[in-house]
């Protein structure tokens, strides 16, 4: 299918990566379902190009994140791409926290990817296609000083990956791909420094553009695949083997 033929829904569309990448799909042909909070930022950015249509949607909230995707489908047909880029990174040590901190971020961080794919994936099932990223990181594996509950959140994103992945049976549906995929460092509101957001489609590109017996359930960051949990011996034994 050609490009103009995809229909890619992002969260997380009103800044940072999410934004960027809205319009760089966009410039490539596909039809796009930018997907935020920040209404009048969506509106100027659907303003720029015809085939991206703005869908003000809060993903935390379960009735919200359904109405909007089904405006998406709506506008463009089934989504078959979804970049679930939907994400906060507020900074406060733990005991400066309030008990509603820890909550807040989980529920935009991880209830909203859920929220996201549960909206798309029987569809994609149904249509025996789709690829789904969800915008992740290693930032559990070190948490820094003031960023408990975004490194937490991104922790259990791993799982929650991993699980969604291994409940798709791979002989029925073998075209419907869910990984999980880490820019590192990118210049957003949330750092300022490393990549610029703009650098990130090219990385993102082949786990969408891949075919059936691309990777599944895997995780990856920047140009290469990162196995979790792998110790180095477990490493070494696989490369051998693999040889």
């Amino acid at each position: 299918m050609s490009a103009a033929q995809r229909h890619v829904a992002i969260t997380g569309a009103s800044g940072g990566i999410g934004q960027a990448l809205a319009r760089q799909f966009a410039a490539d042909g596909h039809r796009v379902s930018a997907m935020g909070r920040n209404e009048a930022v969506l509106a100027e950015l659907a303003a720029a190009a015809p085939n991206i249509t703005p869908i003000t949607v809060d993903v935390a909230d379960g009735a919200s994140c359904a109405a909007g995707f089904a405006a998406a489908e709506a506008a463009h047909g089934p989504v078959e791409h979804l970049i679930a880029a939907a994400a906060v990174y507020p900074k406060a040590h733990f005991l400066d926290q309030t008990p509603e901190h820890l909550d807040d971020v989980l529920r935009i961080n991880v209830v909203g990817v859920a929220n996201a794919v549960r909206a798309v994936l029987p569809a994609m099932l149904t249509r025996n296609y789709g690829r789904v990223v969800v915008m992740g990181s290693l930032a559990d594996m070190n948490p820094l000083p003031g960023s408990l509950a975004y490194s937490v959140s991104k922790g259990a994103l791993h799982s929650l990956v991993r699980g969604i992945a291994g409940e798709i049976d791979r002989d029925r549906y073998p075209d419907v791909l869910v990984n999980e995929f880490s820019p590192g460092a990118t210049r957003t509101a949330m750092s300022d420094y490393g990549h610029a957001p703009e650098e990130i489609y090219a990385m993102l590109l082949p786990l969408l553009t891949c075919g059936r017996d691309g990777p599944h359930g895997r995780f990856f960051q920047e140009w290469g695949e990162i196995r979790l949990g792998e110790s180095w011996k477990g490493t070494i034994k696989r490369i051998v083997l693999r040889r």
